[in-house]
This record gives C-alpha cells, structure tokens and sequence, in this order.
C-alpha cells in the first residue's frame, strides 16, 4: 500500500490541476442543481401563498339553518303542485265553460253561413247562364253576395282570434287604477 500512496503523491502539475478542475466542475453542477432547486421550491411557495390569500373564506352552512331551507322548499313545491293542480281545474272549467261553447256554434254557424252563401252565388251562375240576358241582374247581385261572403269571413276570423280557453289576466288601465282597487 506505501507504494499507491507514493504514486499518488508523485502527480505531475498537469495532473494535479486536471484532479483540481474535475473536483471544482463537479462542485459548481452540484451548487448550480441546488440552486435551481432553491429557486423551484420559492416559487412554488410563493404561488401557493398568493392562491391561498386570493380564495375567499369559505363559510359553511349551520345544520339548522340547512334544515329550514330544506323544509321551506318542500312547502314551495307543495304549493307549486296544488297551484299547478287549481290551473289545471280552472282551465277545464273555462274550456267547458258557455263561452267556449258558444264561440264553436258561432264559428261553425259561420261556416255554415259561408257555405250556403257560395252554393247560391253558384246556383246564381248557373241560373244566368241559363236565361239569355240575365248578366246585369247576375253582376249587381253577384257583388252584394262577394261583400256578405267577405264579412262572413271577417267575423269567422274575429271569433277564432278570441281565446275563450285561455285564463285572462285584467290589466289595470291607468286611469282606472284608483277605482279599480275600491270594492
């Protein structure tokens, strides 16, 4: 073993600052490696402060108070059915109600009306096709005809816009408003 020793110690200048500069490379990768670890680990510190200043507090709800909400939406929803069940009702009501009635024989009645209108302006045709110089007759009440037809159709047209089936709401009219509330 003297001898190792002895060879060891028997470096040349070169060889001893090539040991030197190894050692010394090695060192720095070392320090350099733990630097960035330093500065990975701060930065990560630092983030997780700033997100946990910028989280708003987070309260949490009392078991009681949890409670009479949760009993409070079940009478909402109770109330939401029996309305839901009432509307249904009101509107079977409405539906069979004499209004409605009346507004389908009124509509049928029209087209009934228009109908026996059109087979006589026809009949009218027929009839003046028939008898030589029978045009100006046919022409002057052809027109009377055309303006009955016309307000058939108008008034078909003004009872099926009505909505008898449907709820009305009253709108309170401004002038009205003051009265309106009065019994």
């Amino acid at each position: 073993m003297a001898k190792s020793e002895e060879e060891e110690v028997e470096l040349t200048e070169v060889q001893r600052i090539a040991a030197l500069e190894d050692s010394v490379s090695l060192n720095r990768k070392i320090v350099f490696v733990l630097a960035i670890l330093a500065i990975v680990g701060l930065s990560t510190a630092s983030t997780l402060g700033i997100v946990s200043l910028l989280q708003p507090d987070v309260e949490y709800v009392d078991k009681r108070a949890l409670t009479q909400l949760q009993e409070e939406v079940d009478l909402l929803r109770k109330q939401a059915t029996e309305s839901a069940e009432s509307f249904s009702q009101a509107k079977q009501i409405l539906d069979s109600s004499s209004a409605t009635a009346f507004k389908s024989v009124l509509l049928d009645q029209e087209q009934s009306y228009q109908l026996h209108l059109t087979a006589l302006k026809q009949g009218m045709r027929d009839l003046a096709r028939m008898l030589p110089g029978s045009r100006t007759w046919l022409d002057m009440y052809d027109e009377q005809m055309n303006a009955a037809i016309a307000q058939s159709v108008a008034r078909s047209k003004q009872l099926a816009a009505l909505q008898t089936n449907a709820l009305l709401i009253p709108q309170a009219i401004p002038g009205q408003a003051a009265t309106a509330s009065k019994p």
